[in-house]
């Protein structure tokens, strides 16, 4: 028991990190550091590296090696030494690609620029691992014998069916769509608490369902492989069957829209059209054979889709349908544009291999960084035009203090290595989501500065 204890330390340790940091020795002694993601599977090591890196043509000439796993944390962490097998080409050994990719997404942009990468295993021999992080105890040896790696497989932790089907709805995404429903109900009159929390649920419901959905298809088409960045990765990661990804999102919708129909009937007759429209643009956005996205129509799609919440979200709380909402969730609408045409930069190459057409693909790069450049500026410029036409108020302008990132953004769009351009519809989100926030924050400190004058008048 006390072994396994030991086991059980080690494998946590283990996967609750994704970079190592690997010592290895050349055939004159020389020395070299190097910290790169891996994987593991049944106690093993897996990690890529350089054709012509440094680490690898040390290890060609010594498959000993030495490595460090922790987190720049001294309470808990693992050193060990082991022996490396190099395997080859990461296309010639997909399943061991698929080890270290699904859990470092990241890589992935890596790869696609170094397509000669080496998949190397790693055995480890013995381990030595820390573990203050309930107090003081002495550092644990390891040693990895036979007995040892038969036990590995029974002690490692393995996600649940419920993790897993969360993974495939891809609720990090989530942001802009609680935004949506926020801003669309704050420039109602007046807030019903309980329809606000009906129309949140129903949005969400329907988000995640439309992304599930969107994995199911995007993998039937041949969009999603193992180098696609923008999916849950369940399905390409052999982590889900398609047909699992594919009910999971009908039981969202299909959840979603019972919520429609009790807010249907607790608004009025015209958020069926509203629901409509959204359904039709969310639903067919992927779904094959129509689908928008493959179309050079999903820039259109998402604004629209976006915008329709919000109209929802207001029409929800006054039963009237008004360009109020529409206008005052436009600055980040034309973001949401931008997050989905930074992803379609980035697979330019690889949607047009696939057989379909994103606006992206029709403009050509340079075109396509043009027009990122013209959605940054179109969103902040709705946001003055809002302020002084007076749909926004005043203090939204604090939305502004975000141009920093705005310019950034703008400066990677024409920058396109595999960071930095490879992670622009990430960069986005992250954007559309503080000018969400900032938006929202003035409309509530206009309404806090109107309440207090009213209070003083009474």
């Amino acid at each position: 028991m006390v072994r396994e204890d030991v086991i059980r330390r080690y494998l946590s340790i283990l996967s609750e990190n994704n970079t190592i940091t690997l010592t290895t020795e050349d055939g004159a002694g020389n020395t070299w550091s190097a910290k790169v993601y891996y994987g593991e599977q049944d106690g093993d090591i897996y990690v890529i590296l350089e054709a012509d890196g440094h680490t690898l043509r040390n290890l060609r000439e010594n498959p000993q090696v030495f490595f460090v796993i922790e987190k720049n944390d001294p309470l808990r962490f693992i050193q060990g030494k082991g022996v490396a097998e190099i395997l080859g080409p990461i296309n010639e050994h997909p399943d061991e690609r698929t080890i270290v990719v699904r859990k470092n997404f990241p890589i992935i942009p890596f790869l696609k620029a170094h397509p000669d990468a080496v998949v190397v295993r790693i055995r480890p021999l013995k381990v030595w691992i820390t573990d203050l992080s309930e107090g003081f105890r002495p550092r644990m040896e390891l040693e990895m014998d036979e007995e040892v790696r038969s036990i590995i497989p029974r002690l490692a932790p393995h996600p649940s069916k419920l993790r897993l089907y969360i993974q495939a709805t891809r609720p990090w995404v989530l942001g802009i769509t609680i935004w949506a429903v926020i801003i669309g109900s704050l420039v109602a009159p007046a807030v019903d608490i309980w329809k606000f929390l009906l129309t949140l649920a129903g949005a969400v419901l329907a988000h995640l369902g439309v992304n599930a959905w969107s994995d199911y298809f995007d993998y039937r088409k041949g969009a999603d492989r193992w180098d696609t960045m923008g999916s849950s990765r369940t399905i390409v990661d052999r982590l889900l069957q398609p047909r699992e990804v594919l009910m999971v999102g009908a039981v969202l919708l299909v959840l979603a829209a019972l919520v429609g129909l009790l807010l249907y009937f607790l608004s009025g007759p015209q958020l069926l059209w509203l629901v409509l429209a959204g359904a039709v643009l969310g639903v067919f956005y992927a779904f094959v054979p129509v689908g928008w996205k493959y179309l050079a129509l999903g820039d259109v799609a998402v604004f629209l889709a976006w915008s329709l919440i919000a109209v929802g979200s207001y029409y929800v709380q006054t039963g009237q349908i008004s360009w109020i909402p529409f206008l005052a969730f436009l600055p980040v609408s034309i973001l949401v544009v931008g997050i989905l045409h930074g992803n379609n930069m980035r697979d330019m190459q690889d949607d047009m291999r696939s057989g379909y057409r994103t606006l992206a693909s029709l403009l050509g790069l340079k075109g396509s960084q043009y027009y990122y450049a013209l959605l940054i500026a179109l969103s902040y410029g709705s946001i003055l035009a809002l302020v002084v036409s007076g749909i926004l108020p005043v203090w939204s302008l604090i939305a502004l203090i975000t141009i920093p990132d705005a310019v950034r953004n703008i400066r990677w769009a024409f920058r396109p290595n595999f960071v930095q351009f490879g992670m622009l519809d990430f960069y986005t989100a992250q954007l559309a989501n503080k000018v969400a926030s900032f938006i929202a924050l003035g409309i509530v400190i206009d309404r806090i500065v109107l309440l207090s004058k009213l209070v003083r008048r009474g």
